[in-house]
């Protein structure tokens, strides 16, 4: 008797198929990339919900303003010229949507004493940083939490890199 059953390759953690709370997301940068993967973070959150599911929490990290240079290829409007691009966005999204996500207006790194703080603790990684320097870092964070032993209810269980630029500087 032949087996033609395919052998099942990834599991998914069931705390993500069937929390109690909404899962955790931290999306880092928010250009070009980043402002987009939140609209569709927003929608995905939506059917979740519908569906039943308590969602997605999402903290949106980024250090950069709104330029001109960014209306019309980024997610962004005129008026929010000169405002923090995380700023502009968490609060549109909590505006459509009635979330109550968080903007952080700052690089996701270590602090200037080498800490890793508690707002950086996540389930689900999506970065969208245009550089591999950055990617590093964020690589060498993520490997500190998943050694990180203590029960977060937030432990590191993905890491979805969509970053656009492969720069040959580290």
């Amino acid at each position: 008797m032949m087996n033609n059953e395919k052998p099942k390759v990834h599991f998914t953690d069931d705390s993500l198929i069937y929390p109690t709370n909404p899962v955790s997301v931290n999306l880092i940068g928010a250009g070009g990339t980043g402002s987009k993967v939140l609209t569709a973070l927003m929608e995905m959150n939506h059917s979740l919900i519908e569906l039943g599911h308590p969602g997605l929490q999402v903290r949106l990290w980024d250090d950069d303003t709104v330029t001109e240079a960014n209306i019309g290829r980024q997610r962004f409007a005129d008026c929010e010229v000169g405002l923090p691009k995380a700023v502009a966005l968490i609060n549109r999204a909590n505006r459509w949507s009635g979330t109550h996500w968080k903007a952080e207006v700052s690089r996701f790194e270590r602090d200037a004493f080498g800490r890793i703080h508690e707002p950086m603790q996540s389930t689900l990684y999506i970065s969208c940083v245009d550089n591999v320097k950055s990617r590093f870092e964020i690589a060498e964070i993520l490997d500190e939490l998943k050694q990180d032993r203590r029960s977060y209810r937030n432990n590191v269980k993905y890491w979805l890199d969509a970053g656009v630029r492969h720069e040959s500087r580290i």
